[in-house]
């Protein structure tokens, strides 16, 4: 009588022993870049409402009075460190007759913004401020394999008259 063989790769195919182990080591690395993704999202909101109130606190040096550039800055500072390194923010200020002629900054080919300056204008001014941070990220390699570059740029942009003083 004749007998078949089975082939050698039979049973290891059946053997349900490291499936387990198998499945984790498949999951877990998409399961730790979505964790820090949430935890790099979670910084850069705090990190951006943080500029949010800087911002708004120092906008009320221009509508109150004249604010030279010296003291925005050191306003600015005062309400975003620790959380925000003082010398990595930049403003720019413009001041018009009306909304319509102000011409907001836009994102340069270096991720920051692509206009600086201060001229908070006179009383009554329309005034149109925006402060930008470019925050490495965490997950930089991650980051520049997506084609992002490895920074994030955060602004925060207010448009206000200034009081008639």
């Amino acid at each position: 009588m004749c007998r078949l063989r089975r082939p050698q790769w039979h049973g290891f195919l059946r053997d349900q022993r490291a499936a387990t182990a198998v499945e984790v080591a498949l999951i877990a690395p998409v399961f730790l870049v979505l964790i820090f993704a949430w935890i790099e999202v979670g910084l850069c909101l705090f990190m951006l409402s943080t500029l949010d109130n800087a911002a708004r606190d120092a906008s009320r040096l221009i509508r109150v009075g004249p604010a030279t550039s010296a003291s925005f800055k050191a306003a600015v500072c005062a309400k975003a460190s620790p959380f925000i390194p003082c010398d990595s923010i930049v403003f720019y200020v413009q001041s018009g007759t009306s909304f319509g002629g102000l011409t907001p900054a836009t994102v340069s080919s270096t991720g920051t913004l692509s206009k600086t300056g201060f001229t908070p204008g006179g009383s009554g001014a329309d005034v149109l401020l925006q402060l930008g941070y470019s925050k490495p990220a965490s997950a930089s390699k991650l980051l520049q394999a997506a084609g992002f570059g490895g920074n994030i740029l955060l602004t925060t942009t207010l448009a206000f008259q200034s009081e008639s003083y």
